[in-house]
């Protein structure tokens, strides 16, 4: 066994689980650094000198048409979208295309056939990268920014194989990106070219290169951006020293590591051998280095033998996740797709068997004609068969997609006469740690023209999720009767499972696509490796694609186009209809809004941990002096605001909420300001329930002066003077409403009220603690201290609180009392299932400060959010 071998670990060893194979992690040399204005001194450096014609890179491609069907595969029920034949936005495409432009065409690229588009949005900016060219734009205006635009090949030239020897030439392909938004950091990743003939038939051994963007930077790229170089000599990683060529790399990034996967190839004949995979320690390449890189070789051992074909590193933006995965299509059967799970993978890694996931039917997808072909099949574009692109784990769910022809039902087909291509995409649940992964839905996005002639056909898909559950992918499209172009298509949270609903087309292509540079073949012309949708970062809800299509005469540009998510809620309703007083600064209003075509609230919830840039978050404002002091996110359809009405006009005020990617919607004459009182003194409307029995334990002067609102009627008669020690046990009746009535009244001698800035207490819905999760359970009581936090001192006697509840599975009420005394049985606040709900209320606290809450519903659970505004003392 060579040096390095994977070694089939037990339980105990290192961490490793059973039936997983070890890994050695390997150390390689450390990192190179370089800033941006360095760089792209180079780089005009290198634009005076005349320029080489680019070679073409080696084919490598593997035939797998006439792969056999999974027998436990079946056709399923395919979902034709909704088709815009012309280059049209459809009023029911779910994100409609916003910014939109060419990020570089094949004149920018040097003449680099194909551009394998890639590209990534970040905090500021969108990287475009493809063969030949890496280019920032800013995301606001989408205007090249002029801060990095650089050939590939300058801009990794430290890492790069050295000419020399039997290398006579050496150039970058295969281009990857990520921002990752755990880190702030920029990954870009490529592999080289190193040739050893002067057609660059034949090939050295090549690199994995990678570049890590500085902590300092925080996602911006600057020209004093500092960028650190790495690579891994992929043959000789953990001692195999094979004559290996590593082609159609893929990148995944998570919080513990990084993940590459890749086809094997002889570097000498070209002949397919294997597919081999890697995983980069993270915390290895955010300094610089030493890289340390374990390889797990003959994930698919030779052509004959089953694995993940064309392996894709898996993306996580979870920052809990502790354990990665690598997704292909099944090199031996159509139907089917292998996973492979990385356990430890930020330490000492280890690899799973194959995980075989059986899907609907597939084929190889075939070869794209479109308008103005002049070649003949030759001149088709390469479809790349039925490979995966792009994979991304989102909640627990894996999105992927790949190109597959169908008939014109929909249905995978390798034979039919009349099939064109689809985009195949899927979403699987994968449970951690151990269990084979199930398609929770999948589709096939097609056009269903009775004949291919008619048809256009879509390929080189890429699909993405937003953190709404709204889902978009970008392809290319073309046809007999269509020019190349960009398109997108995207679904709704709330779709049908397995449906897309109606195509935007993103250019408007006129010309034809026959360049002489790149003659085609017999699998057609290479329309490159890849595309790419990503997610905005700190919205959570833009999406981004950038998609390939034919610019103008025998030329290729790359498109990259906003897609917007649906608009807020439309504000409709308040939880106070009679309106909220003036002078009060600190109330809570639940925001109720009205969803159509999608539209509705988001936050993507609490900030991760530094070094992660803030999100943006939802807000809100409403007209007449009226400030918000908060919003808090309860559902698509509800947000609570904590407004401050002291300085606020009377009557009737507008409300705007406005999601995070800055799209608004206002409700007109929604909340209604009316006078009020002072609101350091106020006197609670009590209503005879229960009668309670307690001890006093201070010695006080009531000074009580009767008024309307407050009634008291002893149980017994006491003996009474205007000052007075209370020591016995005295027994009164109460009465409790739901909602204080703010009026004006003096001071309780001997009581003052105190206000506190609005601050949140408790909140069932983060992480479990004494003030936090997990949600009420039906039927169960809770103890809460709520003194002594939030500004409320130990010795505080009544607290003035707001109650909300949110996403409760049945009706009910809770309960709130002091706690240690008998239960009340008066409900604070009632609710109905998956009703948010607020309202004030009064609490007296045992004497540590301590209430008690009981969940009165029939069954299931209900979060509870507690706020302070004030207490008496």
């Amino acid at each position: 066994m060579s040096a390095g071998a994977p070694i089939l670990g037990q339980r105990g060893s290192g961490g490793v689980p059973p039936g997983y194979t070890a890994g050695v992690p390997w150390t390689g040399p450390a990192g190179i650094s370089r800033t941006v204005s360095d760089i792209m001194s180079g780089q005009r450096f290198a634009d005076r000198l005349p320029q080489k014609p680019r070679p073409r890179k080696p084919e490598h491609e593997v035939d797998r048409s006439g792969l056999p069907q999974n027998p436990a595969s079946v056709p399923g029920v395919a979902h034709p979208t909704l088709l815009s034949k012309s280059p049209a936005i459809s009023p029911e495409t779910p994100q409609v295309p916003g910014t939109s432009f060419t990020g570089a065409t094949l004149a920018d690229a040097g003449g680099a056939f194909p551009p394998d588009t890639m590209g990534e949005i970040g905090p500021t900016q969108f990287i475009v990268f493809i063969n030949g060219r890496i280019r920032s734009f800013s995301k606001t205006t989408g205007v090249a920014d002029g801060v990095l635009d650089a050939n590939p090949d300058n801009f990794f030239s430290s890492v790069m194989t050295p000419v020399s020897g039997s290398i006579l030439f050496n150039f970058t392909s295969d281009p990857q990106i990520r921002y990752d938004r755990l880190s702030a950091r920029w990954f870009l990743s490529i592999i080289d070219i190193p040739c050893t003939d002067g057609q660059c038939v034949t090939t050295a051994p090549n690199r994995w290169l990678i570049a890590v963007s500085d902590a300092a930077s925080a996602g911006t790229i600057t020209g004093s951006t500092v960028w650190t170089f790495f690579f891994l000599q992929q043959n000789t990683v953990g001692g195999a020293n094979t004559n290996e060529f590593l082609d159609y790399p893929s990148l995944g990034v998570d919080a513990n590591a990084l993940y590459m996967g890749g086809n094997m190839f002889d570097a000498t004949t070209g002949n397919f051998t294997d597919c081999s995979v890697f995983v980069i320690r993270k915390s290895s390449v955010l300094s610089t280095g030493p890289i340390v890189a374990t390889a797990f070789r003959n994930v698919v051992p030779n052509g004959s033998s089953d694995g993940p074909f064309a392996p894709r590193g898996v993306d996580n933006f979870s920052p809990s996740s502790n354990e990665g995965y690598f997704i292909g299509v099944s090199n031996s059967l159509f139907g089917e797709l292998v996973m492979r799970r990385v356990a430890n993978p930020g330490t000492s890694p280890s690899i799973s068997a194959n995980i075989l996931i059986t899907v609907n039917s597939t084929s190889a997808a075939i070869p794209v004609d479109h308008k103005g072909n002049t070649g003949g099949s030759n001149g088709r574009l390469d479809s790349l068969m039925d490979r995966l692109f792009a994979a991304h784990v989102r909640n627990g769910f894996l999105w992927t997609a790949h190109g597959i022809a169908v008939t014109s039902a929909g249905v995978a087909s390798g034979t039919n006469s009349q099939r064109r291509d689809g985009v195949r995409w899927y979403e699987l649940n994968v449970p951690v740690g151990s269990g084979t992964p199930t398609v929770t839905q999948s589709g096939t996005v097609f056009d269903s023209a009775s004949t291919e002639a008619a048809a256009n056909q879509y390929w080189m898909p890429s699909i993405m999720v937003s953190g709404q559950g709204h889902a978009a992918l970008g392809f290319s499209a073309a046809g007999a009767p269509f020019r190349v172009n960009g398109a997108t298509v995207g679904r709704l949270a709330g779709d049908t499972l397995g449906t897309m609903e109606s195509i935007a087309f993103l250019t408007s292509s006129s010309t034809a696509y026959n360049p002489a540079a790149d003659p085609g073949g017999p699998d057609g012309r290479r329309w490159g490796d890849y595309s790419f949708t990503s997610l905005d970062p700190l919205d959570d809800m833009t999406m981004w694609t950038i998609q390939e299509f034919c610019n103008s005469t025998n030329s290729y540009g790359v498109r990259v186009v906003k897609l917007i998510a649906p608009p807020p809620a439309t504000p409709s309703s308040t939880d106070h209809p009679g309106g909220v007083a003036t002078g009060l600064s600190s109330v809570n209003v639940v925001v109720t809004g009205t969803s159509s075509s999608g539209s509705g609230f988001y936050d993507p919830g609490a900030n991760l941990s530094s070094p992660a840039l803030a999100f943006s978050h939802v807000s809100a404002t409403v007209t007449g002096g009226v400030v918000v002091n908060s919003v808090t996110y309860n559902s698509p359809t509800s947000v609570t605001l904590n407004i401050n009405t002291v300085g606020a006009s009377t009557g009737l005020k507008n409300i705007q909420v406005c999601n995070p990617d800055a799209q608004c919607a206002t409700g007109n004459n929604l909340l209604n300001i009316t006078l009020g009182g002072p609101t350091a003194t106020f006197t609670p409307t009590f209503t005879p329930t229960r009668t309670s029995t307690f001890t006093p334990t201070r010695t006080f002067t009531p000074s009580f002066t009767p008024t309307p609102t407050r009634t008291f009627t002893p149980t017994r008669t006491p003996t009474m003077s205007p000052t007075f020690t209370a020591t016995p046990t005295m027994t009164f009746t109460r009465t409790n409403t739901p909602t204080p009535t703010p009026t004006p009244t003096p001071n309780v001698a001997g009581f003052d009220f105190f206000t506190v800035e609005p601050c949140r207490l408790i909140d069932t819905r983060n992480p479990d603690g004494p003030l936090g999760g997990p949600a009420l359970v039906a039927g169960a009581t809770r103890d809460f201290t709520i003194t002594n936090g939030c500004g409320v001192p130990g010795t505080a006697q009544v607290i003035s609180i707001n109650v909300t509840i949110t996403q409760p599975t049945t009706a009910g009420q809770l309960v709130l009392y002091a706690s240690g005394t008998a239960n009340p049985n008066t409900a604070t606040i009632d609710y109905s299932a998956g009703q948010t709900r607020a309202n004030n209320a009064i609490l007296l606290p045992n004497a540590g400060g301590v209430i008690t809450v009981q969940c009165a519903q029939g069954s299931g659970t209900v979060d509870f959010i507690l706020d302070v505004n004030g207490y008496f003392q």
